[in-house]
C-alpha cells in the first residue's frame, strides 16, 4: 500500500504582482494625463482665450453659494487637479507596497526600472550642487513658464499701450508700460508662490509618482523662495520708480 502523497504548497502567484502592476500602469496614465491639462491651464492663464472666454464662462458655471462669483471657478480649476493627483498617489504607493511582495515583479519590471534609475542618477552642477535628470527637467519647465507667462502678459498688456491712452492719463508710454510690467511681475511671483505650497512632506503621495523624494524636494523650496524674493523685489522696486517718476511717492506707505 503505497504511503499518501502529501499535495504540494500553493504557489505564491504572479498574477497577483501582475494586477497590481496593471493598475499602477493605468492610474500612472490618469495621473500624466491630468498633471499635463494641469501644466496646459498654467500655460494658457496669462493668455487672452483664457482671460476673455474661458474664465469669464467657468465663472458662469460655478456660481453658486459655495463658489462665489468671482474667485471660486479660479479655486476649482487650480486645486482640483492636485487633490485628484495626490488621491491617485494614494493608490499608487499602496499597490506598490504590494506589488513588491511578491516573487516575480523585480524580474517583471526590470526594464522600467532601470529607465527610471537613468533619469534619477545624480549629477554635479554647478550653481545647484547634487541634482538628477528628473529635477532639472522639472526646474527648466518651471522656467520656460514663468518667461513665457510673464512674455505674453506683457505681449498683451503693452498692446493696449498708445500715447494717446497714456496721454488720459496724464503720464509718459514709459511709465505706463513700467506700472503694467511691475503689476505683471507680481502675477508671475504669484505662480511660484502656488508651486511653493506644494507639499513635501515625507508621507507625501505626490512625489513617488515623479520619482522624487522629500529629502532631495527641499531644494526645491529654497530655489523656489530664492525665485520669489527676486520676482517681488524687483515688483517693488519698479513701482518705487513708477511713483517717483508720477510724483506720488506716499504710495510707498
Amino acid at each position: 500500500m503505497e504511503p499518501q502523497r502529501t499535495p504540494p504548497p500553493p504557489s505564491r502567484g504572479g498574477g497577483g504582482g501582475g494586477n497590481y502592476n496593471t493598475i499602477r500602469a493605468a492610474i500612472m496614465a490618469v495621473v500624466m494625463i491630468v498633471f499635463t491639462g494641469y501644466l496646459f491651464l498654467w500655460v494658457m492663464l496669462p493668455t487672452n482665450p483664457y482671460r476673455l472666454k474661458w474664465q469669464p464662462k467657468l465663472r458662469t458655471q460655478t456660481a453658486s453659494t459655495y463658489f462665489g462669483t468671482t474667485h471660486g471657478a479660479t479655486y476649482l480649476v487650480f486645486t482640483f487637479p492636485v487633490l485628484l493627483i495626490a488621491v491617485l498617489g494614494c493608490a499608487y504607493v499602496h499597490l506598490g507596497k504590494k506589488s513588491s511582495d511578491d516573487d516575480h515583479t523585480e524580474g517583471k519590471n526590470g526594464n522600467n526600472n532601470h529607465r527610471l534609475a537613468i533619469w534619477k542618477r545624480p549629477m554635479i552642477i554647478k550653481g545647484l550642487g547634487i541634482v538628477s535628470r528628473i529635477e532639472i527637467a522639472f526646474f527648466l519647465m518651471f522656467i520656460a513658464l514663468l518667461i513665457w507667462s510673464f512674455a505674453t502678459y506683457l505681449h498683451n498688456s503693452f498692446a493696449t499701450i498708445t500715447p494717446k491712452s497714456a496721454a488720459k492719463k496724464g503720464e509718459k508710454v514709459w511709465e505706463v508700460k513700467l506700472d503694467s510690467a511691475s503689476h505683471r511681475l507680481a502675477f508671475i511671483g504669484n505662480i511660484a508662490f502656488a508651486f511653493l505650497f506644494f507639499p513635501v512632506t515625507r508621507g507625501s503621495s505626490v512625489l513617488p509618482l515623479f520619482g522624487l523624494t522629500s529629502e532631495g524636494s527641499v531644494k526645491y523650496h529654497i530655489w523656489l523662495g530664492h525665485i520669489i524674493m527676486t520676482l517681488f523685489t524687483a515688483h517693488g522696486i519698479g513701482y518705487v520708480v513708477y511713483w517717483a517718476s508720477v510724483h506720488e511717492l506716499s504710495e510707498v506707505i
